[in-house]
């Protein structure tokens, strides 16, 4: 199965205008351009195998000039390649020309990889989300984290931050998440007790692996070079005290990993920008899990996610979005039998904002 073109075309237009504009210059230009380019996009869509982020072919080729690929100049482009970066609006025939003459190695990626991202920015929202969790619960937690990657957000109580001054933290660790705090203050102390930290993932990232660690890389945009830094410096972290990552997919393997948690844990399940990557019938299974679980013991739910499908989980009403490129954080409480659903606050992009709502009232 390939994709069609113009479904394709669409994506890449909304994706420039909804989530590049503002945050990447140089793939919002390479997106816009593409999309209006009939040859290369013919050639992309044929290659992707499934509906696919715009995000996989830009990851294609990042992951290609990471590796020492020939660039015949499209380096010049890329602010984390060059020191001194050529403007990104005369990037495309670069773009167009690396394409054209990789596309064997490129065919392979856009075949066969998934976007696979591991931002560690996120632990700017999950941190305030699991302080909450903790002090609901009165004690330690239990975290599984579906969709997690090489782990590293499990890692967030090792990392510093910094909330427009207003700090939290590891002061001395080398992963330094930095977010612009719109709303109301986000209570980030006393950091959570965590008892068991579990990821769960369809291709668990080995950070012993080198090719599978560039490909993290080339899925940050070339832009934000603080987000290399912290990947990074999150990958040396995790080296050394690596979280215990279940392969498999969240509905299979979930009941079993919850199953082998002490019941006197508070158990929180959470998931970040990744139901759009499963199947419609994967997400209604997760949603009944959810609910099965959380009507057996205490579990919180904390999930960043597009309203559309926090909705289909069962989240409750769909969510109106402040902003086109906001994503609700959300809770969902079930204890002795009930269940509270709130939005905590909403997040930009790669969480670069957060604006908080305040913690719900016991």
């Amino acid at each position: 199965m390939t994709v069609a073109p113009d479904r394709f075309r669409a994506r890449l237009v909304r994706f420039a205008a909804e989530e590049c504009r503002g945050n990447s210059r140089l793939y919002e230009v390479v997106c816009n351009e593409m999309a209006a380019d009939d040859a290369l996009l013919e050639f992309v869509a044929s290659a992707l195998r499934q509906p696919s982020q715009p995000t996989l072919p830009l990851a294609a080729v990042h992951y290609l000039l990471l590796g020492g690929a020939d660039g015949g100049g499209l380096e010049r482009f890329y602010p984390n390649l060059t020191a001194a970066p050529e403007p990104p609006e005369q990037a495309y025939p670069a773009f167009r020309a690396f394409v054209l003459a990789h596309r064997q190695p490129l065919a392979e990626l856009l075949a066969t990889r998934g976007t696979q991202t591991n931002e560690v920015g996120r632990c700017s929202y999950l941190l305030p989300a699991y302080v909450i969790a903790a002090q609901r619960a009165k004690g330690p937690l239990a975290i599984v984290d579906v969709g997690s990657s090489a782990g590293l957000t499990l890692l967030f109580d090792r990392y510093a931050y910094d909330y427009g001054g207003a700090t939290a933290g590891d002061a001395r660790s080398a992963v330094r998440i930095r977010t612009e705090m719109r709303g109301a203050p986000a209570v980030t102390a006393p950091m959570p007790d965590v008892a068991e930290r579990i990821g769960i993932d369809l291709s668990p990232v080995a950070l012993d692996d080198g090719d599978a660690v560039r490909w993290l890389e080339a899925c940050v945009w070339p832009e934000h070079i603080d987000r290399f830094a912290n990947l990074r410096a999150a990958i040396a972290v995790a080296r050394a005290t690596p979280p215990r990552i279940v392969p498999g997919s969240a509905a299979d393997r979930l009941p079993s990993v919850v199953a082998g948690i002490d019941r006197a844990l508070a158990l929180v399940i959470v998931n970040t920008a990744v139901m759009l990557y499963f199947p419609r019938d994967e997400r209604a299974r997760y949603a009944a899990l959810l609910g099965e679980i959380g009507a057996q013991r205490e579990t919180f739910w904390i999930a960043n996610e597009h309203p559309a499908f926090l909705h289909e989980a069962g989240f409750g009403a769909a969510l109106e979005m402040p902003d086109p490129s906001a994503l609700p954080v959300a809770m969902t409480h079930w204890r002795n039998g009930n269940r509270e659903a709130r939005v905590l606050g909403w997040v930009g992009p790669h969480a670069r904002w957060l604006d908080w709502l305040g913690a719900p009232d016991d």
